[in-house]
């Protein structure tokens, strides 16, 4: 009897150190492979789980995820470069538009006020001798000839170019869409 007490004594004495082993965690993994293969202590005590390997792995996965929103950060200021050159493209366009339309509503009264002097002028002209008249178209430019002429009662315009020397009287009555 004595042996089995000092074999208790031994065994718990053995026990104690393990459980105080056990609960620190540098020496945990120590003591659970010493005593994984005691069958009584076996039961009680499972090998500790790998989480060493879970660490690793997570951070992995955090390493990874933060390159995934490091490329996504990138993409977004990026995109909103972009976004922000399309505003300025369109801005620029907007612009360019308002400057076309106001340049277009000068050429428009300009048009307007040419086609209001040109009509004064046929105007003149019909009230005015054929030959006078004559003289007058003979002096200006073709082109202003050609719109004060198409302004005018054809007799009249006939009679003003039979006045002119031919080949200008050729060359208008052409421009002017009589020649055929």
């Amino acid at each position: 009897m004595k042996f089995l007490s000092w074999f208790m004594i031994i065994i718990m004495s053995i026990a104690g150190i393990g459980a105080g082993l056990y609960f620190l965690p540098v020496t945990r993994d120590l003591v659970i492979n010493t005593v994984k293969d005691i069958p009584v202590l076996s039961n009680y005590i499972k090998p500790a789980e790998k989480k060493v390997d879970q660490t690793i792995s997570l951070e992995e996965n955090i390493k990874e995820l933060k390159k995934q929103i490091e490329t996504l950060n990138t993409k977004l200021r990026e995109t909103g470069n972009e976004l922000e050159l399309a505003r300025l493209q369109i801005k620029r366009k907007e612009e360019a538009i308002v400057n076309l339309e106001r340049e277009l509503t000068l050429i428009k009264s300009g048009t307007e006020q040419k086609s209001k002097n040109i009509k004064k002028l046929a105007s003149i002209l019909e009230n005015m001798d054929t030959k006078s008249a004559s003289r007058l178209i003979n002096n200006m430019d073709e082109q202003r000839a050609v719109d004060v002429l198409a302004q005018l009662d054809k007799e009249i315009a006939g009679k003003i170019l039979g006045y002119l020397e031919p080949s200008k009287a050729v060359s208008l009555f052409n421009k002017l869409g009589w020649g055929g």
